[in-house]
């Protein structure tokens, strides 16, 4: 844990662990900010030294520029390695106020936070999505150049079949991850899950998905999809009490997104490390909930970083927590 004034550097700390997931860190900035940009040539790395249980790695993330354009590259044992197999050796979760505010006002955001925690599930997800994206502006670039419709009806059938691949991977998770909340009598705060229409009746959710692709062919000057038949869009929304989480209290709303996130990590915590991030949220906690998200964390063996500007104290004996001051 964390402790010091504002301003001192603790949320820097963690944003610099949160580049360990693919990505610019919590904070979604330009990769651009993260060096002085008068130095072209400058370079910055960070290295992480892992060793848990029968894990023993050296993992250095290098950002830079390369031909006027900025890169993230990732080198694990010496080795440079695509971002994606970080996914098969860490699961990495992270929560701060800003994200709050993000999930429960930006239903993309809810959806983006839910897709990422199912690729740490099956990392083939990530590749999917990251085609899927791909062949989306292909299409839309040749909407608007030509009107090559033998090539749209092929782009149109990959983009169904990974579609489809999308939504299998989300089913399975769901079907998973709903067995084990229901079995688990220890969540942090209980929540219920709602999927959507394209995980609930996928077939019909494919045909009408399957129809969007064509008929947007026949308009040139509209090159979106209707989006709740988008299979990147297709996930699930937790509630409390049947209330969903605008209709929450702040304090409740954070223990929800929370509690959703922790239940995950547990879930998903198999054979990785699992690195989770808190910044500043104890904000609306009062010490018994405090101690039970830190309890909880060393419970289920989670490396986990706390940051926060109160200066208050556990009562509650919580085995392995150190307590750095930060000045």
């Amino acid at each position: 844990m964390f402790k010091g004034k504002n301003a001192v550097g603790k949320t820097n700390l963690l944003e610099a662990i949160s580049f360990l997931s693919p990505g610019t860190g919590f904070r979604k900035d330009v990769i651009q900010n993260f060096i002085f940009q008068k130095q072209e040539k400058l370079k910055a790395s960070i290295t992480f030294d892992f060793n848990h249980e029968d894990l023993d790695n050296h993992l250095t993330i290098l950002m830079g520029s390369k031909d006027e354009r900025w890169s993230k590259q990732y080198f694990l044992n010496d080795k440079k390695i695509q971002q994606q197999k970080l996914l098969d050796i860490f699961q990495l979760f992270w929560f701060t106020e800003i994200d709050k505010v993000y999930f429960i006002k930006d239903a993309q955001y809810q959806r983006n936070t839910i897709n990422r925690i199912i690729c740490y599930f099956d990392p083939k997800l990530f590749g999917f999505l990251s085609r899927y994206t791909i062949l989306r502006r292909e299409k839309r670039r040749i909407l608007q150049s030509s009107q090559d419709f033998s090539w749209l009806v092929s782009l149109d059938k990959q983009l169904f079949d990974i579609g489809r691949a999308i939504i299998e991977i989300k089913k399975k998770f769901l079907s998973e991850y709903q067995t084990f909340v229901s079995d688990s009598n220890k969540l942090f705060f209980d929540f219920e899950i709602n999927p959507s229409f394209g995980l609930l009746q996928t077939e019909s959710f494919l045909e009408k998905f399957r129809k969007d692709l064509s008929d947007e062919n026949q308009k040139p000057y509209d090159h979106k999809l209707q989006s709740q038949y988008d299979p990147k869009k297709s996930v699930f929304e937790i509630t409390h009490n049947q209330k969903n989480i605008s209709q929450l209290s702040s304090a409740q709303s954070k223990m929800l997104i929370l509690s959703l996130l922790l239940s995950c990590a547990k879930f998903l915590n198999r054979k990785k490390i699992t690195i989770f991030l808190i910044d500043e949220i104890f904000d609306n906690f009062d010490m018994i909930n405090i101690e039970k998200v830190i309890q909880y964390c060393a419970e289920n063996k989670f490396q986990t970083f706390f940051s926060t500007t109160d200066n208050f104290s556990l009562q509650g004996k919580i085995d392995n927590l150190e307590i750095k001051e930060i000045y």
